[in-house]
């Protein structure tokens, strides 16, 4: 994903390219101008030093445990020009049990949701009713994600160490169907879908991400666009590429969470789309200004390849 993005910005052309590094990747090569190696146990500080002198920065990291939303206050903090997400509309974002009651409010459809803790965790289980699927609040990606069809298999489910270093998390109704994503870019008080993805996601303990098909075609693509531009609405401060999880079936669409992040997703849009996604983004949050159409030709698989990269 970060090598899909830093030659998207190269191929732009119209700034110097930067980028960080983990000193234990140091050797991994990639498309930038300029390779800033930093260590990670002190990683914050050089990196506000750099965005400063950059004027402007996106951030690839996850929600989990509040990084991005730290490191895009920091970016505020320092006068920085975020192309992304704003740290207000990141904590809401990442906070799935508040998207849900946002959800709700709005009559969108979700899943049957319950927050709980570890001395209701059983009953509250037992009255939502199996299978379930129990998460971290602010986990990212499948972390701490896993099916329980039956009272028996719960125990294993909860034993993962994203739910057991937890004091509450969710419990939330399993929906059958297929796994999708809408990717969106935002800015100002705009919103344009760009495209439908399928998910390849393994169930179990814990779910597993295997990558998927960027701008697939379903009978509800319609239906699934409509609902996520709905969504993003009930989060203010989100901006640039934000993702929208949903489950399709014949019933309908349902929504899953809002990543107010780059994506795994944007490494196959990227090839199917007549436009330079990081050029697009730039002028979403810079300018406040969205493609005036959105092209898309043929289909792109991302998959397990892709994503093991850096």
């Amino acid at each position: 994903m970060l090598r899909a993005l830093l030659s998207d910005f190269r191929a732009w052309g119209r700034f110097p390219v930067v980028t960080t590094l983990d000193r234990r990747l140091a050797d991994v090569s990639l498309p930038a101008d300029q390779i800033v190696i930093i260590d990670p146990t002190t990683y914050p500080t050089p990196l506000i030093r750099l965005a400063k002198q950059c004027g402007t920065a996106i951030i690839v990291a996850p929600e989990s445990g509040g990084i991005l939303e730290r490191l895009s206050a920091a970016v505020e903090e320092a006068g920085v020009l975020l192309l992304g997400s704003r740290s207000e509309g990141v904590a809401v974002a990442a906070d799935k049990w508040e998207c849900h009651q946002r959800f709700a409010r709005r009559g969108l459809p979700d899943p049957a949701t319950v927050r709980t803790t570890w001395n209701r965790v059983y009953g509250d289980a037992a009255e939502l009713g199996f299978p379930l699927v129990a998460k971290p609040i602010d986990g990212a990606g499948c972390e701490g994600v896993g099916l329980a069809t039956s009272a028996a298999a719960l125990d294993e489910v909860l034993a993962q160490p994203a739910l057991r270093q937890a004091s509450s998390f969710l419990l939330q109704r399993y929906v059958r169907g297929i796994p999708a994503s809408v990717s969106l870019l935002i800015g100002g008080e705009k919103a344009v879908a760009i495209s439908l993805n399928e998910q390849w996601l393994r169930t179990g303990v814990p779910f597993e991400y295997r990558g998927g098909v960027a701008a697939m075609l379903h009978d509800r693509s319609a239906q699934a666009l409509d609902l996520a531009l709905d969504a993003v609405t009930l989060v203010p401060g989100l901006q640039g590429y934000v993702g929208v999880d949903l489950v399709l079936n014949d019933s309908g669409c349902s929504l899953i969470e809002i990543n107010p992040r780059l994506t795994t997703s944007y490494v196959g849009i990227r090839r199917v789309i007549g436009a330079n996604l990081a050029e697009a983004i730039w002028r979403a949050c810079r300018e406040a200004v969205l493609p005036e159409s959105i092209v898309t030709k043929g289909q792109a698989p991302f998959g397990e390849e892709e994503l093991g990269d850096v």
